[in-house]
């Protein structure tokens, strides 16, 4: 057994590391207006000063609902 020199108390067992495993959902905000579709695009760009400035953006793509 190993005691620490000043407490002279055991040292405490490492533990086991656990690792799990989880699936990520990715999604976007989207919404219609006059029969056009818009995603919702989010960015973050570090500035000079070592802030993180976060942006985002309605951006039109082309959609079709299928029946």
């Amino acid at each position: 057994m190993i005691l620490y020199k000043k407490e002279m108390l055991p040292r405490p067992q490492m533990k086991s590391k656990v690792i799990l495993r989880t699936k990520k959902i990715d999604t976007n905000y989207v919404f219609s207006e006059n029969n056009q579709v818009y995603l919702k695009r989010k960015s973050s760009i570090k500035s000079t000063n070592s802030n993180t400035l976060y942006t985002e953006e309605w951006f039109p793509i082309s959609f079709c609902w299928k029946s």
